[in-house]
C-alpha cells in the first residue's frame, strides 16, 4: 500500500505548477509567506515523510489519523478545509477584479428555481462571450479511494474531481440551459492543477497583464505562486490542527 502511495505522490508532484510555492519570494505584507511550522509541514508532506510522531485518533473527529497526514489533509470536521478553499477562491476573485473583469463571488440567483450557487467566481462574457462559472475544488490524490489509480495515472484525482463536479446534481446541465459555461478548477493537495484550470489561470493572468501593464509571464508566475502559497497554508493548517492523540500509558494501574 505504501508503494502505491509513493508512486501516486511522485506522479502528483510531476503535474503542472505542483511546486510553485517553493519559488515564491516571501512577502509577509502580502501574506505570501509560510511561517516556520507551516513550511516544515508543507515540506514533510511534499517529501512523503511522516508529518506526525505516531498514528492515533484525530482530535477533530473520531476517525483514525495516520502519520503521513492523509486523513488530516482531507478532514472536513472543522473549518480549515473550507478556509483553504475560500483562500483560493478569493485569490481568483480579487485577481479578476484587478483585471477589471467585473467578477461576482458566490453568486446567487444564477439558476432559476434553485438556491444552488454554482460559481465560486462568476465572470460575465468570459468564454467566447458567454458568462462563466468557476468552481474551485481541492482533491487529495493519496486518499484510499484514489491512490491506486493515481499511482499509475498522473492527474487521475483531478479528472475524478472535474467529472464529479460537472455531473453532481445536474449543475453543469443547469448552467448550460442558462447559457452559462460551468468550469470546475480542480487542484491536488500537492499543488498540481487540472489542465482546464491551467488554461483559465493563464487566461486570467493575461487579462491582468493587459490591465496593469505588467509582463504577462511575470503576472502568470506571480498568480500561480500566490495560489500555491495559499494552498500550502491551508494544508498546513489542517495538518497542524490534527496532531493525533493517543491514550496515556498506565503502568500497573498507577496514575
Amino acid at each position: 500500500e505504501d508503494v502505491f502511495r509513493e508512486k501516486a505522490r511522485l506522479a502528483s508532484l510531476g503535474l503542472p505548477h505542483a511546486g510553485d510555492w517553493l519559488f515564491a519570494v516571501p512577502s509577509p505584507g502580502l501574506t505570501l509567506h509560510l511561517r516556520p511550522q507551516e513550511f516544515i509541514m508543507a515540506v514533510k508532506y511534499r517529501l512523503g515523510c511522516p508529518v506526525y510522531m505516531t498514528d492515533g485518533k484525530c482530535p477533530a473527529c473520531p476517525k483514525f489519523s495516520d502519520v503521513y497526514g492523509d486523513h488530516a489533509i482531507s478532514c472536513g470536521t472543522e473549518g480549515e478545509r473550507i478556509a483553504r478553499h475560500n483562500h483560493l477562491r478569493d485569490t481568483l476573485y480579487h485577481t479578476s477584479a484587478s483585471a477589471a473583469l467585473a467578477p461576482t463571488k458566490e453568486g446567487r440567483a444564477l439558476l432559476p428555481g434553485t438556491n444552488a450557487r454554482p460559481a465560486d467566481v462568476f465572470l460575465p462574457h468570459w468564454s467566447n462571450g458567454k458568462d462563466t462559472a468557476w468552481d474551485v475544488t481541492v482533491v487529495n490524490p493519496l486518499q484510499q479511494e484514489l491512490v491506486d489509480t493515481a499511482a499509475t495515472t498522473a492527474g487521475h484525482a483531478l479528472s475524478c474531481a472535474f467529472n464529479w463536479k460537472v455531473s453532481r446534481g445536474g449543475v453543469g446541465a443547469a448552467c448550460q440551459r442558462e447559457g452559462i459555461v460551468f468550469l470546475p478548477l480542480p487542484v491536488e493537495t500537492l499543488g498540481g492543477w487540472h489542465e482546464t484550470a491551467v488554461q483559465q489561470i493563464r487566461k486570467l493572468a493575461a487579462a491582468l497583464s493587459r490591465q496593469t501593464g505588467e509582463e504577462e509571464s511575470v503576472a502568470t508566475s506571480h498568480l500561480y505562486q500566490k495560489l500555491s502559497i495559499h494552498l500550502m497554508k491551508g494544508n498546513s493548517a489542517l495538518l497542524l490542527n490534527r496532531i493525533p492523540t493517543f491514550p496515556d500509558n498506565h503502568i500497573n494501574g498507577s496514575e
